[in-house]
């Protein structure tokens, strides 16, 4: 009978190792004691228990092997490794500590970041939105959220979703592009679309205090709509801005005196006649307090104003801005949209923070005029100006209107009475006395609902709107680039030494020392 059982011993030894190795398996991908791994634990112990109980005979035989004693010493050794690793995880996980070896130090949080992280009232939870065609993007927003955790002591957590996988749970965060991040701390929320440190702290700072931020749209002057989805209007940025905790309300001027106190920016978005004296003598009020004003003019033949009639607005970004909105239209023959030499797409962004967050991302203004600003020393000692896009070289401000008026019969061709390249369609400055803020752009399409699904168009104001609310703790945040370090070799010698001893070299030593071992072991046979 004893006999009997015995031949089902290798069966039980092979279910226990079985089981070990599963529950191995499973803890490691899991890195969680659950019940999985305790099952399957539960399952390789009894397996072996059962196998010797069956057969403890060829336990006691087994033992008694030189075999066995080594088996025995390579287990001790394997039960050592493990409790050491499972020690030393144990002490990493309860002591948690980076360190940022890189040269710009760009895995260290700046110091306006941690002194917001450590003042947060209450916990903060991260949903990031992707879809899988950012991956990429998404790995470095999980690098740039994991540091925010650990320097919160948990106190922030993030989590991730697929944003094509998970529309439902899109629409319940209200998410209108791919690689958008809603930040929630209570009741509240905030919402960046660009994994950088001068966004999530300027949300986490948002968070905390809590305020009515206003943006003012002009009306009354056929400008575009801010609630109508009619081609004429820009609801689809207005709700990117409203997802930011943005108010967006339209301001007659020629029936208030003064702009409301909850307004952070105003803007004056495609007039299509200009505003008038008395109305702009309110923006100059506003902004001698320190506001911020966003205007979008259109080229005079692209409104209803007469080419010859004078512009108030524009003559005050002149005078007091140095800001001036050329009486032309841009022509592009080589970089705009295809056979529309009058839809010029961007050529170069400049260095500011509205626009290095579009990288390589193209822009497009149809029927758009160019914006100049005074060069360095010529006055405006007080302003501090930034090229926002800039335009190919080749294009040109047409000044002969009636030839653009010609329904696109005949290409224009430069002149001398036009206005040569480089050209800009968007600058913004910023005086150091009373910190008011402008922005002026040379086109208004670009922001409505149709011109806004091209490229960056969209984000462009949005990050615009940014710009001109945020506080000066988040613009004074480092801006830090990774270098990647190389290796230049200056003279052939070098370069001939390092393939001699690389290629050569070493390999051949490998050679050597190989040949001795097999010539000592054959001498020992």
């Amino acid at each position: 009978m004893q006999t009997t059982y015995k031949r089902y011993a290798p069966i039980a030894v092979v279910v226990g190792l079985v089981g070990l190795v599963g529950a191995a398996g499973i803890w490691l991908i899991q890195q969680q004691f659950n019940t999985y791994v305790q099952a399957s634990l539960a399952v390789g112990l009894l397996g072996l228990a059962v196998a010797v109980l069956l057969d403890p005979g060829a336990v006691q035989a087994w033992a008694g092997r030189r075999q066995a004693r080594y088996g025995a010493n390579a287990a001790l050794m394997v039960v050592a490794v493990l409790g050491i690793a499972i020690l030393a995880n144990y002490l990493v996980v309860q002591n948690a500590k980076q360190w940022d070896l890189t040269a710009n130090k760009i895995n260290t949080l700046a110091p306006e970041t941690l002194a917001a992280i450590k003042e947060l009232p209450a916990p903060v939870k991260a949903i990031g939105f992707y879809s899988t065609r950012l991956a990429s993007t998404q790995t470095t927003a999980k690098n740039l959220y994991e540091q925010y955790r650990v320097a919160s002591g948990g106190k922030f957590t993030y989590e991730f979703h697929d944003t094509v996988g998970d529309p439902a749970l899109a629409r319940q965060y209200n998410i209108g592009t791919d690689g958008t991040t809603v930040l929630i701390m209570g009741t509240h929320q905030e919402q960046v679309t660009n994994a950088a440190e001068a966004d999530v702290t300027g949300a986490l700072i948002r968070l905390m205090h809590p305020t009515a931020r206003g943006v003012y749209v002009t009306t009354g002057h056929g400008e575009l709509g801010i609630d109508s989805t009619a081609q004429r209007s820009m609801s689809t940025v207005v709700d990117l801005l409203k997802a930011q905790n943005y108010t967006v309300k339209p301001i007659d001027l020629t029936v208030t005196s003064t702009v409301p106190t909850d307004t952070r920016v105003l803007v004056v978005a495609g007039p299509l006649v200009p505003l008038s004296q008395q109305e702009v003598n309110v923006i100059t009020a506003y902004m001698l307090q320190g506001g911020a004003l966003v205007v979008m003019l259109d080229p005079t033949i692209a409104t209803q104003a007469p080419v010859t009639a004078t512009d108030p607005l524009a003559t005050y970004l002149a005078q007091t801005w140095g800001l001036t909105l050329d009486n032309d239209v841009v022509v592009d023959l080589y970089n705009s949209i295809t056979n529309q030499p009058l839809y010029p797409l961007n050529s170069t962004y400049g260095s500011s923070l509205i626009t290095s967050r579009l990288q390589n991302i193209r822009t497009v203004f149809p029927v758009a005029r160019s914006v100049s600003y005074p060069a360095a020393g010529t006055g405006f000692t007080n302003t501090t100006f930034s090229a926002l896009v800039t335009l190919d070289p080749a294009a040109w401000g047409e000044t002969n209107f009636i030839a653009e008026s010609n329904n696109g019969q005949q290409l224009p061709t430069l002149d001398a009475t036009d206005i040569k390249g480089p050209l800009n369609v968007a600058v913004s400055a910023e005086d150091s006395t009373t910190h008011s803020r402008v922005v002026v752009f040379g086109n208004s399409a670009f922001a409505s609902n149709t011109g806004s699904s091209f490229g960056a168009n969209a984000t462009l104001l949005v990050n615009t709107i940014d710009w001109s609310t945020v506080d000066e703790s988040l613009i004074n945040l480092t801006q830090k680039t990774p270098t990647t370090p190389t290796l230049q070799l200056t003279n052939a010698l070098t370069v001939n030494a390092i393939f001699v001893i690389t290629v050569i070299l070493m390999p051949l030593l490998v050679l050597v020392f190989g040949g001795v071992v097999w010539f000592r072991r054959r001498q020992h046979v």
